[in-house]
């Protein structure tokens, strides 16, 4: 199922006016370079950059995360979505359906899809993880569990998803530099890179597993369902 990818002008005008205003913030600092010395000329300095960065993000904004489209599957509005490629899967708000985009095609992705690298994700949520039979990859029996690691880097590690790392029988190791987790991901005699660990910070959990198979994605979510939202 596809649909085609078009520009959203008002994305476009939007990303095009945050960038204009950035861009002229970015004059007036570095203008007023000329008039000032020491601290307030490195402040300006700073400044000027500082909003010249932006300007140039917002113009990559309104050039790639400015088309629409319709969901193949559901027919809700996508929008803001990338315009002409997309390098990992997106989902829709709606339904869920993964996708990606090429040539300004939307594509949705078929239930046994592989993509190239880990781009499904799913949250560690439980202090249990209950694992769907066979390789992660390709679903063909499991014969060792390949180590995927994750490092939080700062102390003060929430206590439940600690917990978590403790009790799927990996290891936890705090180091005066944060939390490293180490998981053991099922995996048949011919993959070995069918998953990786992450931290996303402000996800809640934050600590979650990409997988690159969709169809191990769903059968994980369906064992281990996502925590409701709190009202």
């Amino acid at each position: 199922m596809t649909s085609t990818v078009t520009r959203n002008t008002g994305s476009t005008i939007k990303y095009a006016v945050i960038t204009a205003v950035l861009v002229g913030l970015s004059f007036l600092c570095f203008r007023a370079m000329l008039d000032q010395s020491g601290l307030l000329w490195l402040l300006c300095l700073v400044g000027g950059l500082g909003f010249a960065v932006f300007a140039f993000g917002s113009l990559l904004v309104a050039r790639d995360l400015a088309g629409t489209a319709t969901c193949p599957r559901c027919q809700a509005t996508l929008a803001e979505i990338e315009l002409n490629h997309t390098e990992e899967p997106a989902f829709c708000d709606k339904c869920q359906a993964a996708y990606l985009v090429d040539k300004r095609v939307l594509t949705v992705l078929a239930g046994d899809y592989v993509h190239p690298t880990p781009g499904f994700p799913v949250p560690v949520a439980s202090e249990t993880i209950c694992w769907p039979q066979g390789c992660c990859v390709c679903a063909r029996p499991a014969t060792r569990g390949v180590e995927a690691k994750a490092d939080d880097g700062q102390t003060g590690t929430n206590v439940a998803v600690a917990a978590a790392g403790l009790a799927l029988g990996s290891i936890a190791v705090r180091t005066g530099g944060g939390t490293t987790y180490t998981l053991r991901i099922p995996h048949c005699a011919e993959h070995d890179d069918g998953a990786k660990l992450e931290i996303k910070s402000g996800n809640e959990p934050p600590l979650q597993i990409r997988f690159r198979s969709y169809a191990y994605q769903r059968r994980f979510l369906e064992l281990n369902p996502k925590p409701a939202k709190a009202a």
